[in-house]
């Protein structure tokens, strides 16, 4: 019996099966378009599914009013920066330390406040379950030439692209399993 033979969905379908296998959610993107039976936004422009953002930042900031969440939305869904990098570095920020916010209170004092963008108390869950699409661009990166892959972050340089490896860390992935192995270019 012939092998079947490796493409790139191949190595797509294996990443998505890990990354459901520690705990993410995955939906295929033609059930999430906007002519989907699912659709989560108005068009493919739309990174960020708009509402599953809200949503976890009135239940990660509870006592905050929605002129401050809607400061948050606006900060995250438009990080401050001159380019690519520096608009990623923003959001990470953002991410790891909260966002400023400044609101109105009942009798007109000028607030600020740290709006939450992660639940402290359980990180992966929140970062899986509800904002799944601001990490799929600020996470990592994953290069692959068919049956190897080697992963990085935005910015780094080809030498700083590390070969795909096992979950402890401390091996390379099994080729055979994964379709990773050491990248040759």
């Amino acid at each position: 019996m012939r092998d079947r033979a490796f493409t790139e969905s191949t190595a797509e379908d294996a990443g998505l099966q890990w990354l459901e296998g520690v705990g993410w959610s995955v939906a295929h993107g033609p059930r999430l378009a906007p002519d989907g039976p699912a659709a989560k936004r108005a068009d493919y422009g739309e990174v960020v599914l708009a509402q599953r953002l809200r949503d976890a930042l009135a239940r990660l900031n509870p006592e905050l009013p929605v002129e401050a969440l809607e400061d948050a939305f606006r900060k995250l869904t438009r990080p401050e920066g001159a380019d690519l990098v520096q608009r990623n570095r923003a959001l990470h920020r953002l991410l790891v330390d909260g966002v400023t916010v400044e609101y109105r209170d009942a009798d007109g004092t000028i607030r600020g406040a740290q709006a939450r963008v992660m639940d402290s108390d359980d990180p992966p869950s929140t970062c899986r379950a509800e904002v799944p699409a601001l990490f799929a661009t600020n996470t990592v990166l994953v290069a692959s030439a068919g049956v190897e892959a080697r992963a990085g972050t935005l910015t780094a340089g080809r030498e700083w692209c590390k070969p795909w490896r096992a979950i402890s860390g401390e091996a390379l992935a099994d080729a055979r399993r994964t379709g990773c192995q050491e990248a040759g270019t």
